[in-house]
């Protein structure tokens, strides 16, 4: 009767296991919704002790928007050392994006009020310091942005990056969401289109106007944009 027993919960934690593998997609996607807001969605995660990639991952745009994308990427690959990412700070080596698509819908001729600033006002404001993450590398290969509604006309500018790369990447309140999209939108001249709606603490600005972190000084291999 014991040994049967036992058998039972072996299959029961099994069972549990499959499960949870099976619905690490959804699981991550809905994590990734309630940070944004909007719906997240990914078709495909394949997790490793010193690796992670995601397939088919998607933002879509807050509801009233004519463009139903805010940002995709056919695959996005994760590396890691297991040990220093469940650390203090959490610590990732690299984020590589494939095959990119950055959908910037104007609700203004300026483009001053856009699907970004809508996703930047949804998101909920940083709390206080809670767990640091670190992101010593961010790729972007084949990236392209796509700008809709700017100016009287409203025709659609499209911008096209072969390869974008960012360094040092970190936030004291989790992981680093704000300071991504503030990155690759300050990397691709789209600085002026979010304005204050990712606004990130002044010590995080001064890091971005300082050339020795991240933008090339005399002790850091430089952030590079191929277009």
């Amino acid at each position: 009767m014991f040994k049967h027993g036992w058998k039972l919960i072996v299959l029961i934690v099994l069972a549990g296991i499959i499960f949870i593998w099976l619905i690490k997609a959804p699981v991550m996607s809905s994590y990734i919704s309630n940070k944004m807001k909007v719906p997240v969605s990914i078709n495909a995660v394949s997790m490793w002790p010193d690796q992670t990639v995601l397939r088919g991952f998607k933002i879509d745009n807050p509801s009233g928007f004519k463009m139903r994308e805010a940002l995709k990427a056919k695959r996005i690959q994760i590396d890691y050392n297991w040990k220093r990412l469940v650390g203090n700070p959490s610590v990732i080596n690299q984020i590589t994006m494939e095959n990119v698509y950055l959908g910037v819908d104007c609700s203004n001729p300026t483009c001053s009020s856009n699907n970004w600033t809508a996703i930047g006002a949804g998101m909920p404001k940083e709390g206080k310091r809670s767990h640091e993450v670190l992101i010593h590398r961010l790729v972007l290969n084949d990236f392209t942005v796509e700008i809709r509604g700017l100016g009287l006309l409203g025709s659609p500018t499209t911008k096209h990056f072969d390869r974008m790369e960012f360094n040092e990447i970190d936030s004291k309140t989790g992981f680093p969401t704000k300071e991504l999209v503030n990155k690759i939108f300050k990397g691709a001249g789209l600085q002026q289109y979010i304005q204050d709606a990712f606004s990130l603490p002044q010590n995080a600005i001064d890091q971005f106007l300082n050339p020795i972190r991240g933008l090339g000084g005399e002790n850091e291999p430089p952030a590079s944009i191929q277009d």
